[in-house]
């Protein structure tokens, strides 16, 4: 909160957005979610060393190549989040199984970002490798590790961002949705207003599947 610009654009008073109590709840629950993370990792490292070989960015594919990887990522990993979190909203079973834990938090920080069930967890990381590894393993194209990772760092910067409670900060980071069309790249506030209004604006870093599901939240109602 050192630059004025960023300070100013806080979404939701700090006295609901910093509550003692669920600032402390987010932490325990990140803390649990980063050490099931750990395990997984270990658990998951023999498939990974035979999908994504270690030491091979410089040959693995050309600069284009890593371009359109990264931007086919990018739109698959969001549209398949948005999917799944549309799901969590419109079954009610389902948001009690999996994604009721997370919207504990009306007024998102960026520590609870990674607060979420084990379900949730587990639903978000579909949605980031599904790429990666349809990339190595059904197209068979070489998939190095580093990138990867490269793309699981970007998804945790992003969901960080995004629940930053600040909407100078936006989600994508360097990309500004003030200057592109209002239905592409969504904004801090977008997903604040999920957590506060909770139906609609179901879409991750872009905005362009919720104008298209009708679902785009306009003072907490959905747009007709």
């Amino acid at each position: 909160e050192n630059f004025d610009s960023v300070k100013n654009s806080k979404i939701q008073p700090r006295e609901k957005s910093h509550n003692p109590e669920l600032v402390a709840l987010a932490r325990r629950t990140v803390i649990r979610n980063w050490l099931f993370v750990l395990l997984q990792t270990f658990v998951f490292a023999p498939v990974l060393k035979i999908a994504f070989p270690l030491g091979q960015v410089s040959t693995a594919m050309s600069g284009v190549e890593y371009c359109v990887f990264f931007v086919i990522w990018l739109v698959s990993a969001d549209f398949l989040f948005t999917v799944v979190h549309t799901l969590f909203h419109e079954i009610p079973w389902l948001y009690r199984f999996a994604h009721k834990e997370h919207h504990t938090w009306k007024a998102p920080y960026v520590w609870m970002s990674h607060a979420m069930s084990f379900s949730e967890l587990g639903a978000n990381g579909v949605s980031v490798m599904f790429y990666p590894l349809f990339h190595a393993l059904v197209l068979g194209k070489t998939t190095p590790l580093e990138l990867v990772w490269f793309v699981q760092l970007i998804s945790q910067l992003i969901g960080c961002v995004e629940h930053s409670g600040y909407d100078a900060l936006s989600p994508l980071i360097v990309v500004n949705p003030r200057y592109f069309p209002h239905w592409l790249f969504s904004t801090t506030k977008h997903h604040d207003d999920h957590h506060k209004y909770f139906q609609g604006n179901y879409g991750g870093y872009l905005a362009i599947w919720d104008h298209v599901m009708g679902t785009v939240l306009e003072d907490g109602k959905k747009r007709k």
